[in-house]
């Protein structure tokens, strides 16, 4: 037997630029549907007409680029070369300054603190050697008048970023910790950075041991920032504050309007110039734009292109761009709300037990309205909390996380108990009270959070216990059910993230179920209930997810919870998490889920689910047959003592709560499979990676670790390395020319 491997390193998405899809024409503004017509997805999905401008734009210069774009509202995001391995130079300051702020938000210092300040540090490659700076080459000297005493951290992260000190980079490095820092990066998804040391550490520079970053990992760094992911709101404002302070303007903010707020972080060395920043117009949401270069000395010509850049994404994203989303105003208000009281934690798919309660209580706790009952243990003696709130006739029961590697409703629910006991007065939030009775389990199987894993402590999936209740976590479930005699429920899972639209290349991002009462889906009152409720559901986040909607499988299933709710009287509804282009931590469904469940009490508090037509839900396509994660094709496989073969390789790297078994799926002729991404290896050789124990590794169940290079000579340049769900790019690939060139 082969022994399959767990992959360790933290996932990235694998889009690449070479495979992408072209997206629809920016409809026109989403008009009042009818009643039996869902509402067109209210924005293009995804940005190919603004990458082709972009690519356009780079096919006209020398030198290699790095590029990503993250519009923060929709999740949509592109990138060109994003995961080329380029020199971090100053850019890794910014996992620095979000560390910092981590440390001050856990209490493990005080921004207001003083530390000494010094010019002396000792060497990662050689720790018997100690390095100073020469204040003439660093930007902030007046920092080094400071030797032999102290300052802020505060006043530190100021000069680090504003004027890009190396002196204060260096002692918030020493005393923050680069694993520390690392750590922080990785959490975000911003693995794509490897930042080791601070700068100047010559005999690390000499071996080898350099910060680096690709464009994916800067902007994904960026972008948890622009979220606000990790830290409380008012570190997320002085941090975006301090990065819009910078006075090196002459890439990004170049090509920008006048007075547009950016915040960003410069670098540069001999050969490398970098900008990444938040650009955050006036009253509409921020994106992200990185643009990394290397190998063009001619700094000018790579400012102008990186102004270029700025202003074709400004023209695309900004307030009036084309690619903007042209939201009704129900749905332009819940996207608001969302970003208002989105709780700021939870930034990984992983969700332990400690991680939410740790964020919950204290919301719960200030909210005198919101109630919390212990209902049962788990196997290992976990509380299993039930949450109430309101005094209302209507009952409504949402449970999560039965499943315990499915977190995004979870994460959804915590931001709806963060609104209630924030906005308590909010006319929408008396509504609620006064009808209805909201009772949540956001955690029905902790032991199986904990472990990150689907089953209980028994082993026993919680979803198919509803018959015999052998887990103590289904019978709790099933006490609230009795006591409380809920007339709605919500039963919220995340499923496969490779399951397809029918049988369209389209990712599912979710999948509705009014499940049946019985074999024969009898239409009884509180079935039809739930299959309004549903159809309601699907016409509210249509204009979010537009054709990534599906309807889940309806087969009927005794065992199953959903199904014994609805048999019990309960109108029950299922909601699907599957996944979202580039957003393997589901940041973009956490909000979906949030818009649906919010829009879904809405609608039962004044009843206007009522006469929804059912075809709405009932004409969705069902989930389809699952896609690969990543093809490799076209390549040329060379193993050891065999001439040279022409394959495709299929990968599937990511579970339903995040990374998994990694391995390799099928090796041939795939040119009828569908993948999530695809990397054009044609005219690449595919070679088992250095230190490879088996080469038969690259066959069906190994381990994916090899290299792709420019001919079948070991020794050939390398330009992919493929481990895991890792790519790390290290040629950058040829931008096409304009059309008319």
């Amino acid at each position: 037997e082969i022994m399959r491997r767990r992959h360790a390193l933290l996932p990235v998405a694998l889009l690449l630029a070479c495979a992408r899809t072209a997206g629809p024409p920016l409809p026109a503004p989403v008009p009042v549907p009818a009643d039996n017509v869902l509402p067109a997805q209210a924005f293009a999905s995804d940005l190919s007409p603004l990458e082709d401008a972009v690519r356009q734009r780079l096919a006209e210069e020398s030198g290699e680029y790095g590029i990503v774009v993250v519009d923060i509202e929709t999740g949509r995001t592109f990138g060109i070369n994003e995961f080329l391995v380029v020199h971090a130079a100053s850019t890794m300051k910014v996992p620095v300054l979000l560390e910092l702020f981590r440390s001050a938000a856990a209490g493990e210092i005080r921004l207001d603190d003083e530390i000494p300040v010094r010019n002396r540090f000792r060497s990662i490659a050689d720790t018997t050697h100690y390095f100073t700076l020469d204040p003439s080459e660093d930007s902030e000297a007046p920092l080094y008048d400071l030797v032999g005493r102290g300052s802020r951290f505060r006043d530190l992260a100021r000069r680090m970023t504003v004027r890009s000190s190396n002196l204060a980079t260096n002692i918030l490095i020493d005393t923050l910790g680069a694993t520390r820092v690392q750590a922080t990066a990785d959490r975000v998804g911003g693995n794509g950075m490897r930042v080791l040391r601070g700068v100047e550490d010559g005999p690390a520079f000499r071996a080898g041991l350099n910060n680096t970053t690709t464009a994916r990992g800067l902007a994904n760094v960026l972008a948890a920032i622009a979220r606000c992911d990790i830290l409380p709101r008012p570190h997320c404002d002085e941090i975006m504050d301090i990065l819009a302070g910078q006075e090196f303007n002459e890439m990004i903010p170049a090509g920008l309007p006048a007075g547009i707020r950016v915040a960003h972080k410069t670098g540069w060395i001999t050969g490398i110039q970098h900008d990444g920043g938040i650009i955050m117009p006036l009253n509409s949401p921020p994106f992200v734009l990185v643009v990394l270069s290397r190998g063009q000395t001619d700094r000018a010509a790579v400012q102008r292109v990186a102004a270029d850049i700025a202003r074709l994404t400004w023209d695309a994203l900004g307030p009036d761009g084309t690619l903007r989303p042209r939201w009704s105003p129900r749905t332009r208000e819940l996207l608001a709300l969302h970003d208002r009281v989105r709780v700021p934690a939870f930034p990984e798919p992983r969700l332990p037990r400690q991680e939410l309660w740790t964020a919950l209580m204290p919301i719960l706790d200030s909210a005198p309205a919101i109630q919390r009952d212990e209902v049962g243990r788990s196997a290992h003696g976990e509380p299993l909390r039930l949450i109430r709130f309101g005094e209302g006739p209507t009952r409504v029961l949402m449970w999560s996380q039965m499943h315990g590697d499915e977190t995004t409703a979870s994460r959804a629910l915590a931001d709806i108990f963060n609104y209630i006991a924030t906005a308590p007065d909010d006319p929408r939030v008396q509504r609620w009270s006064e009808r209805i009775t909201l009772l949540a389990v956001p955690m029905l199987n902790p032991d199986g959070a904990d472990m990150h894993r689907r089953r209980s402590a028994f082993g026993i999936d919680v979803n198919r216990d509803a018959r015999i209740l052998a887990t103590p976590e289904g019978r709790a479930l099933k006490a609230v059910q009795e006591r409380w005699r809920p007339d709605f429920g919500f039963n919220l899972h995340d499923q496969n993230p490779r399951s397809r639209v029918g049988s369209t290349s389209r990712i599912a991002a979710m999948a509705l179920l009014a499940p049946a009462p019985d074999a024969d889906a009898t239409p009884t009152p509180s079935f039809v209930r739930a299959q309004q409720l549903t159809a309601f559901i699907a016409r509210e986040t249509a204009p979010l997810l537009g054709q990534h909607l599906a309807r889940y499988d309806d087969t009927y299933n005794a065992r199953a919870f959903g199904d014994g709710m609805q048999s019990w009287g309960v109108s029950t509804v299922l909601i699907e998490s599957g996944s979202w282009r580039r957003d393997e931590s589901k940041h973009y469904l956490r909000k979906a889920n949030f818009v649906a469940l919010v829009a879904a009490l809405d609608a039962i508090a004044d009843g206007s689910y009522e006469g929804t037509d059912i075809a709405l839900y009932s004409g969705l396509p069902q989930n389809g047959r699952a896609m690969n994660d990543l093809i490799i094709r076209g390549g040329s496989v060379v193993l050891p003592g065999m001439p040279p073969y022409r394959a495709d390789i299929s990968i599937d790297a990511y579970a339903v709560g995040g990374p998994a078994l990694t391995q390799i799926m099928d090796v041939g002729d795939l040119r009828e499979n569908a993948a999530r991404d695809t990397l054009d290896a044609v005219g690449l050789f595919i070679h088992p990676a250095a230190g490879t124990e088996d080469p038969a590794d690259l066959h069906p169940g190994g381990y994916p670790h090899f290299e792709l290079r420019t001919s079948a000579d070991p020794a050939s340049t390398l330009v992919w390395t493929v481990e895991g769900a890792v790519l790390r790019q290290h040629t950058a690939t040829r931008i096409p020319p304009r059309a008319d060139q």
